[in-house]
């Protein structure tokens, strides 16, 4: 009997450990420095499997701590389901976890808070968006949370800046959205769902009661860019140089409304339906602007009905990309709705560095 006892207790135990930990809880517990500032850097595309290029490692190693960030949003496409299968459950996991710990081992190594959102290739194979929200909640400066089946996708939710005067008290907000992967029904990418934005607007609604009335300023990340990118684009006749085409119609960077123009390289990738994403930000006011990554090769930030429309490019080197690989740091005063931000390249951060620059591919 005890034998018995004793068997099932592991079993139990051993079940135990496969489940999310604190699926829903929130870890946060950012808060603005003592001179008021607070930065993110946010890492797009890595899009790698456990055999993650060398580059990639030591340029993680060498720029966190030359930037020194507060956190780390990591906005989807962090691995390459496609680079970290073999087509059978068990060993996809063990895969998954594996390419997952190349570059979460790091950020835990200098003991940097993560926040995670998930793109359309971090679970095209076997392994699900919430099997993975799970390996990533095993580090403990990990702040992804798994809001359950109430909302739709995997890994939709907020994270409050504190005051550096008073821990007590939201001066900022970060929100985290699962802009989803594929529209099964109409083609093309998915989109932010409806019970997504009524969340968000509930929760929008809920911190601007707290803050007296005022909304919380605050910044949006995602994978996959809204379909308003192109509303705030310049419409242009074909043959414009340096233009990208979509659906027949070509567009440059908009020179009134282009605050920082590196590069319009590709055409932006929305979801085939508009969902209202956007009009729910532009009418609650809150958001100062929304960062997105999968258009590997751009990298601008425009302005569009009061809201700043950022793409940062790719990092990694398993997919497409070019020179402009790197990673964006945003500054935040707080106080303010200001905000600072950059792309540090590999070729800014090496320089003439012959020996790391012949690390590229």
């Amino acid at each position: 009997m005890k034998k018995a006892i004793s068997l099932i207790l592991v079993f139990i135990m051993a079940f135990a450990m496969l489940l999310p930990a604190n699926a829903t809880e929130n870890k946060s517990n950012l808060q603005f420095n003592k001179d008021g500032n607070f930065r993110i850097m946010q890492i797009a595309d890595i899009q790698d499997g456990p055999l993650l290029f060398e580059i990639v490692r030591d340029f993680f190693k060498e720029v966190i701590p030359a930037a020194k960030p507060d956190l780390i949003v990591l906005t989807g496409d962090n691995i390459s389901a496609g680079a970290s299968t073999v087509g059978i459950h068990a060993i996809d996991l063990l895969l998954v976890e594996a390419a997952i710990d190349r570059f979460m081992s790091i950020f835990e190594e200098y003991d940097v808070p993560v926040a995670v959102v998930f793109g359309n290739h971090d679970a095209e194979e076997l392994v699900t968006k919430e099997e993975q929200a799970t390996i990533y909640q095993k580090y403990d400066n990990c702040l992804i949370v798994d809001e359950g089946e109430n909302i739709y996708g995997c890994g939709t939710y907020n994270l409050p800046i504190y005051s550096s005067k008073d821990s007590s008290k939201i001066a900022y907000n970060l929100w985290m959205f699962d802009s989803n992967m594929y529209d099964e029904e109409n083609g093309g990418y998915d989109y932010v769902h409806q019970n997504q934005i009524d969340w968000y607007i509930s929760k929008s609604n809920e911190l601007k009661a707290q803050n007296g009335g005022k909304v919380v300023p605050s910044m949006m990340f995602q994978h996959i860019i809204v379909n308003e990118i192109y509303d705030a684009l310049l419409e242009v006749p074909a043959g414009t140089a340096g233009a990208i085409e979509r659906n027949g119609k070509y567009y440059t960077l908009n020179p009134e409304n282009t605050k920082s123009g590196i590069a319009l390289n590709e055409s932006p990738c929305p979801s085939t339906v508009n969902g209202g994403q956007f009009d729910a930000v532009a009418n609650q006011g809150d958001v100062v602007a929304m960062l997105f990554g999968h258009d590997h090769v751009n990298n601008f930030v425009v302005e569009y009905k009061g809201v700043d429309l950022i793409n940062t490019p790719g990092v990694g080197f398993n997919s497409y990309g070019d020179d402009g690989r790197g990673v964006r740091i945003i500054d935040i005063k707080e106080g303010t709705t200001d905000y600072e931000t950059e792309v540090i390249t590999y070729k800014d951060f090496y320089g003439d560095d012959d020996a790391a620059n012949a690390r590229f591919p």
